[in-house]
């Protein structure tokens, strides 16, 4: 995890249970089987480059296994996305490994506050967009009609 969780988390919900957790089968080949649930709530949290925020945060859940894979959702004051997207690969997955696969391409969406803190709004294994350090990826050029290929089937 390359953010610090301070405190401790609130308006805890859980918004998806076993077989609707789209990765499920990867999260029990990485940390075993168990009654995995998907959870989202509020906390303070600081980022890599020391800044502190409220952020949304999501999360993997099971009994007698634990939380594992924290992932930014939204900064709190910062809920909007930029426009644009670019495709980005995968060269580092430490502490996200159920999320993020090492050599795939991924869809990356403009997010300027968030590139300030040194992370990248990217749609990982979930299809969901969260935000991750950017030294986890890098950027990558393709023809036009190639990246419109990627993106028609991502």
């Amino acid at each position: 995890m390359h953010f610090e969780i301070l405190g401790e988390i609130s308006d805890i919900t859980t918004f998806a249970v076993g077989a609707g957790i789209r990765e499920i089968a990867r999260l029990r080949r990485i940390y075993g089987r168990g009654r995995w649930r998907k959870r989202k709530g509020i906390a303070q949290v600081r980022l890599a480059n020391g800044s502190i925020h409220m952020a949304e945060v999501h999360w993997y859940e099971a009994a007698g296994i634990g939380r594992k894979e924290f992932k930014i959702k939204h900064l709190m004051w910062v809920m909007a996305k930029g426009q644009g997207k670019r495709l980005v690969v995968c060269v580092g997955n430490d502490g996200y490994s159920a999320s993020l696969e090492r050599r795939k391409i991924y869809l990356a969406l403009r997010d300027a506050e968030a590139e300030k803190h040194g992370m990248l709004r990217v749609v990982d294994e979930s299809g969901e967009d969260y935000l991750y350090p950017k030294a986890l990826f890098r950027p990558i050029a393709l023809t036009q009609s190639v990246k419109k290929a990627v993106l028609a089937a991502a």
